[in-house]
């Protein structure tokens, strides 16, 4: 891959966004390759947490690249991506962090909205600014307001206006902000800190959490049944019970 570089570091995997002189915004190339990392991500058991950051130190993602937009209206490059906009985001079923290391503007804000932590660089800046090209931001809109709240995401999606490192902490959209040479540590740190517990109940913790978020309360709790009863019957919490008992560290099975 050119513009995307997967790496695995333990249990730790880093999606790079690299493509620094166009701010490592989402051409068609780079959004293929990204896809690709995703499923390698995904489709990988030693992989526990992801961690998505931008090469550079100006741009975790502008958003789509407008400039390739321009440069290739009216011409023959092969077969368009199908635009599935009524389509929720492919959902990893790992944690992720979103270490925003500059600018994050339209679909780089909006992807790392879907990661499940967000922080950044203390010369962040992020918006959404669809509606300053006559756009709308397909997934922002549903994603943002379950965030910041409502007043919060109307004035961001609807003036298209960029929020500096400490407005967004302020106003929940990211949970911390370091500076930029601390930044990739810090992630690192808090990937390691999740990646030390089961990962089973990791991932059924994080689904459930998202049940509550995205279904009625009663209907998520029934849901949700079935997913606890099969991690509080598992190797690993038999495990987990042992090792604090011996006072050692776990050996998790993901069984």
């Amino acid at each position: 891959m050119e513009y995307v570089i997967y790496e695995k570091k333990g249990h730790v995997a880093y999606i790079t966004l690299n493509r620094p002189d166009r701010m490592n915004a989402l051409g068609k190339q780079l959004g293929a390759e990204l896809r690709q990392a995703e499923e390698e991500f995904a489709n990988d058991d030693d992989a526990w947490v992801g961690i998505y950051t931008g090469a550079g130190d100006r741009a975790f993602c502008a958003g789509r690249d407008l400039k390739e937009v321009a440069e290739t209206e009216g011409k023959d490059t092969g077969p368009a991506p199908k635009r599935d906009f009524g389509r929720a985001p492919v959902d990893l079923g790992k944690p992720t962090i979103a270490a925003i290391n500059g600018a994050a503007y339209g679909g780089g804000l909006e992807k790392a909205l879907t990661c499940d932590i967000r922080i950044c660089s203390n010369n962040a800046r992020m918006a959404l600014a669809e509606v300053k090209v006559g756009l709308c931001p397909p997934g922002g809109v549903f994603d943002l307001p379950r965030l910041v709240g409502l007043s919060n995401s109307m004035w961001l999606l609807l003036s298209g206006e960029p929020v500096d490192a400490q407005e967004a902490l302020r106003m929940g959209l990211v949970t911390k902000v370091v500076s930029q040479a601390d930044l990739l540590d810090t992630a690192t740190q808090m990937a390691e800190t999740i990646a030390g517990n089961a990962p089973l109940a990791i991932n059924a913790t994080r689904k459930l959490a998202r049940f509550g978020l995205e279904l009625p309360s009663d209907y998520a709790r029934k849901m949700s049944a079935q997913l606890v009863e099969s991690v509080w019957t598992s190797e690993d919490q038999i495990e987990g019970a042992k090792a604090f008992a011996e006072k050692r560290p776990p050996v998790w099975k993901m069984k």
